[in-house]
């Protein structure tokens, strides 16, 4: 089970002050109504139609146009790192943060190799199209496996899932992906990382909720909050300081007041009339939205993606808006924040059951995992990818022998279940069964006499279950027995001695070698039912005496009284040898003189 420090959920009223929760009361009013995830075009920097990932009143989407000044803006927008500064828009019309629209149904998910931060990272198969646009667009295999070489960021969202995949450092080659972390999120319901964990993002922010995109500005309205980085943020022995929504630090100078998650809007009183139509948009929601700081990076600059339909020479006119018409929103918890020493910690996630519907199939057959989570806020199972949280089931069709692990994940950590092996043949196993042969296949005896053949059973297939045996098909005065009466091979045939005797009257037989007189007395009886007594008698004499003349002439009794010659009988004898519901036979031949 892998577990983090210093966690903390913001949902938590103990720890959620009364400013904040006055804060969140404000998304109420002046929020974008989102539209339909499934609605997004696919492609690079597609449009998202009017979709705004997470919902209405997440913090990211948060109208703080009336949010409370924080009590110590005046100290941290005087002091170096913010003081004389200036706005740089971080996108151009050729140059900007990439993204990509996919479909998972139709793009598949592949692994991403997380190398550094894996342990606070989403290690989970995405649908990353083998031609991802990376930041920055380094070349195939530079730097491979992750040496440094710019953020490289990936973003990747997946109308099928609504889910927002992105990942820093990412190198591909050959087709492969590795990155230092990996980070996913639910665009439907946002979920704060583990306090004390990192994303994509330094602060353990989404990248994409906080990008300009010109698709919104062609709308008429930015409707949420706009990234930015400070080269500096405050450092502590801790590691640093941070603010909600940020859940990690990367302190770097002891003497500046930034702090990650800190949010600043521009002043109310700023006059935007004189900018062109598409500046006062991106004017308008740093007014309404402000701007949250995400990462270490150049000073105040603010990220974008990239558009033809942008006017370079538009968009340096904001850069000319200096850092003094920014004032800070009232942070939660109070400037400057929590520290990897001070944030709460909780309970983990309890993982209740995770299963398996097969742990053996043949390639392509479905298997259901089902699974049930308590206390926790969003899960995935590595090998599949994002799923429903709390409880549920997903149902795959592996083709190649794969370990799945469930991760449940709240804001103080992480659970993962046991492991659970899916083993996966290329072709039906085959079926355990047997084959039944006879070492002698016929027999010619004497009335009286008997005869001895043995049995043999062979397993197939890991075949090793009791058989018994019976035989059919034998002639009248005749018997079968085995021994032993059953026989259960493993590895190897096992056999059974099948004795089949007969009598002296076997062989008393007509032509078709049947008992003749018996018969027609029996015929005759019947016959009299309805007769007088007397022409009974006299019919049956008769009947009688041609049968002995018939025994006379046609089976072999000499007129001079001699013994009589048996007529030969041949018999098929079925050898019936039975496991449950197998049964398999032989067939014999017998012959009796």
């Amino acid at each position: 089970m892998a577990t983090a420090r210093f966690l903390f959920t913001p949902m938590n009223s103990h720890v959620f002050p009364k400013a904040m929760i006055a804060l969140l009361f404000l998304c109420a009013t002046g929020c974008a109504c989102a539209q339909s995830c499934a609605g997004m075009s696919l492609g690079n920097n597609a449009s998202l139609n009017g979709f705004v990932p997470f919902p209405a009143n997440n913090v990211w989407n948060t109208n703080i146009a009336s949010a409370p000044v924080d009590p110590n803006s005046a100290t941290i927008t005087s002091s170096g790192g913010f003081s004389g500064l200036h706005l740089h828009h971080d996108f151009w019309s050729d140059n900007g943060m990439p993204y990509v629209v996919v479909d998972s149904t139709i793009t598949p998910s592949v692994p991403i190799n997380v190398i550094d931060y894996a342990d606070q990272s989403d290690v989970v198969v995405a649908p990353y199209p083998a031609t991802a646009p990376i930041e920055g667009y380094p070349a195939d295999c530079a730097g491979w496996p992750d040496t440094y070489v710019g953020d490289s960021h990936v973003l990747v969202l997946d109308r099928a899932k609504c889910v927002l995949y992105e990942t820093f450092n990412t190198h591909r080659c050959n087709g492969s992906y590795n990155s230092s972390s990996e980070t996913i999120w639910d665009m439907h319901n946002y979920e704060s990382r583990p306090w004390g964990w990192t994303s994509a993002d330094a602060a353990g922010l989404p990248i994409f909720p906080g990008l300009v995109r010109y698709d919104e500005i062609a709308s008429g309205a930015i409707h949420h909050a706009i990234r930015f980085t400070m080269q500096q943020t405050k450092a502590d022995i801790n590691g640093g300081y941070f603010v909600y929504p940020a859940s990690h630090a990367a302190g770097s100078l002891w003497g500046t007041h930034n702090v990650m998650g800190m949010r600043i809007r521009l002043k109310a009183s700023f006059d935007i009339s004189g900018f062109s139509t598409v500046n006062q948009i991106i004017l308008t929601a740093m007014k309404q939205y402000g701007m949250i700081l995400a990462d270490n990076g150049g000073y105040f600059y603010f990220q974008g993606v990239a558009d033809p339909r942008f006017d370079d020479n538009d968009l340096n006119n904001l850069d000319g808006i200096t850092s003094s018409n920014f004032e800070v929103v009232q942070a939660t918890p109070e400037f400057p924040g929590y520290d990897s020493a001070t944030a709460p910690t909780g309970a983990l996630p309890v993982i209740n059951s995770f299963t398996a519907s097969a742990t053996s199939i043949v390639t392509g057959s479905p298997v259901t995992f089902s699974y049930s989570v308590s206390g926790d806020s969003y899960d995935f199972i590595d090998m599949i990818g994002p799923v429903a949280a709390g409880s549920g089931s997903v149902t795959i069709n592996p083709t190649t022998t794969q370990t799945y692990t469930l991760n449940s994940t709240n804001a103080y950590g992480r659970t993962t279940s046991t492991p659970k092996t899916v083993t996966v043949s290329a072709s039906p196993p085959p079926t355990p069964d047997f084959s039944v042969s006879a070492s002698l296949a016929s027999f010619s005896i004497t009335a009286g006499q008997g005869a001895i053949t043995t049995i043999s059973v062979m397993p197939l297939n890991g075949f090793h279950s009791a058989v018994s045996f019976s035989c059919s098909g034998l002639p009248s005065g005749a018997l079968c027995s085995f021994t032993p009466a059953s026989v259960t091979p493993s590895g190897a045939a096992a056999s059974t001695t099948l004795a089949v005797t007969t009598s002296t009257t076997t062989a008393a037989l007509d032509r078709n070698g049947r008992p003749l007189f018996p018969a027609a007395a029996l015929a005759i009886g019947l016959c009299c039912m309805g007769w007088k007594k007397r022409r009974c008698l006299l019919l049956l004499l008769a009947v009688s005496v041609v049968a002995l003349s018939l025994l006379s002439g046609c089976n072999g009794i000499s007129s001079s009284g001699g013994s009589a010659a048996p007529h030969p009988t041949t018999s098929t004898i079925t050898v019936i040898a039975a496991s449950g519901s197998l049964q398999h036979t032989t067939v014999l031949s017998l012959t009796v003189n």
